[in-house]
C-alpha cells in the first residue's frame, strides 16, 4: 500500500499533526486556578456553564470598561480572588454599575484584592483573611467547613447547606448575613491547623449581601466554593444557580486575576472589539491576495499534491524489452501478455 519511501513522510506528517494539535489545545485551555477556562478541579469553568445552562448571557470582561456597557439592574458581576489592585478608573466603573442597580460578587479568602474593591464600590462586609476550620460540622477535613443558611433570601432558596475549602470569614458590618459556619468553627489565627487555648469556637458568617446605592454586593469568604470540583458539594451547586438564574446577564470578571489562554483572549478580542474585527478581516483578505499573486506557491503545493512515490513511467516497448532480457527463453506472444498485463497494473 506504502512505498519505502512513504513511511518516513507519513510520519513526519503525523508528527506535525501531534504537535501542532498540542500546542492549539495548550493554547486554547488554561491550568490557572479559578480559571474560567480550566476544566480541572481547580477551575471554575463550571461558574461559565452553569450560566449558559441557566440561559444568562455570559461574558468573559478582559477589561472593567465591559461595565459600561451592561444594563446594570439584569446583570451579576462575579470577581473571584483577584491577584492584584483595581485602579481608579477601574473601581470607578465598578462603582457606577452597582450605584446603577447592579448586583456584584466578591468570592475571596486571603488576598487583599477582594477588600480594597469592596471599600472602593463602598460596601461595608469585609473577608477577615485567617484561615477557617471546624472540628465537628466539617467535610473531609476541618479545613472543610460545613456552613448553614440562615437566612431566607433569593440567593438561597435552594440551598440548606454549603463547604467551604480553606476558607476564612466575613466581617458583615451592617450587610445581612446568609449563612454561618456551626459553633465548633474557629479562626486558626497561627496557622498550626490545631485549635489552640487562645482560638475560640463559635459561629462565623461566611456569605453576606447588602445594598449599595441602588444594587447589590454579595460577599463569600471563599472562592473555592464554586471550583469545578467543589460544586457538587452539600448545596454550592443550587447556591451558584439561584444565583445566575434571576440575571439576565453574567459577568465573569478576569481583569485581576490569571491571564486567559492565548486563543481564548484572542477570540474575545474578536468578538469584543469591532476595530479589531475589521483588522483581522483586512489582513486575512490582504493574506490570501499576497497567496493568489505567488504562483511558484501555488505551483509547489500543488506539485507536492500531485506528486507520486512510483518510478517515472516506461513505455511498453522499454518494459517489452526488459522482459525479454529476464526470460530470453519466452516466445515474442508470451511476452507480449506479459507485458500488457505489467502496463494494465501500471495504469
Amino acid at each position: 500500500m506504502f512505498s519505502d519511501r512513504s513511511y518516513p513522510r507519513l510520519l513526519l506528517l503525523t508528527l506535525f499533526v501531534t504537535v501542532v494539535a498540542t500546542l492549539l489545545i495548550a493554547a486554547g485551555t488554561s491550568s490557572a486556578s479559578f480559571g474560567v477556562y480550566n476544566s480541572q478541579w481547580d477551575g471554575t469553568a463550571e461558574v461559565r456553564t452553569a450560566a449558559e445552562a441557566a440561559g444568562a448571557q455570559t461574558t468573559v470582561v478582559q477589561n472593567t470598561s465591559r461595565y459600561d456597557r451592561a444594563t446594570p439592574n439584569e446583570t451579576v458581576a462575579v470577581v473571584l480572588s483577584p491577584t492584584s489592585t483595581y485602579d481608579t478608573r477601574e473601581t470607578e466603573a465598578v462603582r457606577s454599575f452597582v450605584r446603577g442597580g447592579g448586583t456584584l460578587l466578591v468570592a475571596e479568602d486571603y488576598g487583599a484584592g477582594g477588600n480594597e474593591l469592596l471599600s472602593a464600590v463602598g460596601a461595608e462586609a469585609r473577608i477577615d483573611g485567617t484561615p477557617l476550620r471546624d472540628e465537628r460540622q466539617i467535610g473531609p477535613s476541618p479545613a472543610f467547613p460545613r456552613a448553614d443558611v440562615v437566612t431566607n433570601h433569593t440567593y438561597t432558596t435552594t440551598a440548606d447547606e454549603l463547604m467551604l475549602n480553606h476558607g476564612s470569614t466575613v466581617d458583615p458590618g451592617s450587610a445581612t448575613v446568609l449563612a454561618t459556619t456551626s459553633q465548633y468553627s474557629y479562626l486558626d489565627t497561627n496557622r498550626n491547623q490545631e485549635l489552640d487555648n487562645d482560638e475560640e469556637l463559635m459561629s462565623r458568617p461566611v456569605v453576606t449581601v447588602e445594598s449599595v446605592g441602588s444594587g447589590t454586593v454579595l460577599v463569600i469568604s471563599d472562592p473555592s466554593l464554586f471550583l469545578n470540583s467543589m460544586l457538587d458539594r452539600s448545596d454550592n451547586a443550587a447556591f451558584l444557580r439561584a444565583i445566575v438564574s434571576v440575571h439576565e446577564t453574567v459577568l465573569l470578571d478576569v481583569s485581576h486575576t490569571t491571564a486567559l489562554p492565548p486563543l481564548v483572549a484572542l477570540r474575545l478580542l474578536l468578538q469584543q472589539s469591532g476595530l479589531a474585527t475589521f483588522l483581522g478581516g483586512c489582513l486575512s483578505i490582504l493574506a490570501l491576495f499576497a497567496l493568489a499573486k505567488s504562483p511558484g506557491v501555488v505551483s509547489r503545493i500543488r506539485t507536492w499534491r500531485g506528486r507520486s512515490p512510483t518510478a517515472p513511467a516506461l513505455s511498453s516497448e522499454d518494459v517489452s524489452a526488459a522482459v525479454q532480457r529476464r526470460h530470453p527463453d519466452w516466445d515474442e506472444e508470451r511476452v507480449t501478455r506479459v507485458t500488457d498485463r505489467l502496463m494494465k497494473h501500471r495504469e
